[in-house]
Parts: structure tokens; C-alpha cells; sequence
């Protein structure tokens, strides 16, 4: 399923049985949100194997602070800003041990695999590809709030509290990301002209 395919009041039925303990309707919505919250681990961390291992973490996660979740809040919002939290967590994780560990120790990883999502189908493949290929090429401070915002579709406070900078840092740390994607994006233009 996808989380975008069905609207925040055609899911509370579920949300209103999962808050009274029913574990059928908790299940109902992570299998609901499951695509959404795979694709948002996929582009934070880049790597298919650990973005299936973070979508598990988010999902306990979620089923064991469920009880502090606000109805008046969507449910995708909360569910993805847990997945944002967690992700960055690990980012943070693999850069501790990258500098406590020489790089020959840790073993490789395997390169990602493109999954397919909604913006496939709107773009071609080569411009999708290169797109995601530039994404992921941005050093970490500039990918996660570009991803956040625009995959997550997080709003700035949300993306402050997971990242853990002020508020008003996250439209210049936007501002930048894109700059340096467009900067990315525009290099392999510019060597096929020269040729």
C-alpha cells in the first residue's frame, strides 16, 4: 500500500481501534505506511540492507510510544518524523564509527538499488536516476533536510527537532542543499558540452 493513497480521515477508523489496544488496526496502519516509511530510509541512508533494518526499528518504535501519539497531529507526519529521527541516528552512528575505525576494517557496502516510487513515473528514467544519483552524492548536512522536506514532506520544525538545529537554519541549510544539488546535477552537462 501506499501512505498517500488514502486520506488522514479514512484512516482514523484504524487509528481510534489502535489507540484502545487493538493490534490488528496498529498492524493495518504500518502495512498501510510501510512504503512510505521503506522510501524515506532508502534516501536518508542510501543503502536498501539498512533502510529494511531502520524501517523495522521505526515500526517498534512506533508500536511502543503509539500511546503518545496526537490524533490532532496526521499519523504520516509522526510516523515519518520517528523514521527521520531514527535514520539520523544511524547517520551519526556510521560517522562515529568511520572515525573511530580505520576504513579498511569496516566492510564495504553494497551500492543501492533504485527503488521505484511515484516520481519514476513522472520523470524519465535517466533524469531520475541522475537526480537520485546527485541526492545521495550531498554530503549528509545537505541531504537529510533535502530529504525531510521534499520526500517526507516534514515542515521546517519538524525537520529542526530531528535534525537538531534551530528553526531558522533550516530554510539556509535548504537554501544550500539545493544549491549544491543543482551544483551536482549541472557537472555532467557541462563535460558532455565541453566534448
Amino acid at each position: 500500500m501506499d501512505g498517500t493513497a488514502l486520506s488522514e480521515e479514512a484512516i482514523r477508523p484504524a487509528l481510534r481501534r489502535a489507540q484502545l489496544g487493538e493490534r490488528k488496526a496498529l498492524g493495518e496502519l504500518f502495512e498501510h505506511f510501510d512504503a512510505d516509511v521503506a522510501r524515506l530510509c532508502r534516501r536518508l541512508l542510501g543503502d536498501l540492507p539498512a533502510a529494511e533494518d531502520a524501517k523495522s526499528e521505526v515500526f517498534l518504535r512506533a508500536q511502543r510510544c503509539f500511546a503518545t501519539y496526537d490524533p490532532g497531529r496526521p499519523f504520516r507526519s509522526w510516523l515519518l518524523a520517528i523514521a527521520g529521527h531514527h535514520c539520523t541516528d544511524q547517520l551519526r552512528r556510521r560517522q562515529t564509527e568511520a572515525r573511530i575505525f580505520h576504513p579498511g576494517e569496516l566492510q564495504d557496502e553494497e551500492l543501492p538499488s533504485k527503488v521505484p516510487s511515484p516520481l519514476r513515473q513522472l520523470l524519465g528514467a535517466e533524469q531520475r536516476e541522475r537526480l537520485l544519483a546527485g541526492i545521495e552524492a550531498l554530503a549528509p548536512k545537505y541531504r537529510l533536510p533535502l530529504v525531510l522536506r521534499y520526500q517526507a514532506e516534514l515542515d521546517y520544525a519538524e525537520i529542526a527537532e530531528i535534525l537538531g538545529v534551530p528553526r531558522g537554519q533550516i530554510g539556509t541549510l535548504l537554501f544550500r542543499a539545493k544549491a549544491k544539488l543543482r551544483q551536482e546535477l549541472a557537472t555532467p552537462a557541462e563535460e558532455e558540452v565541453k566534448q
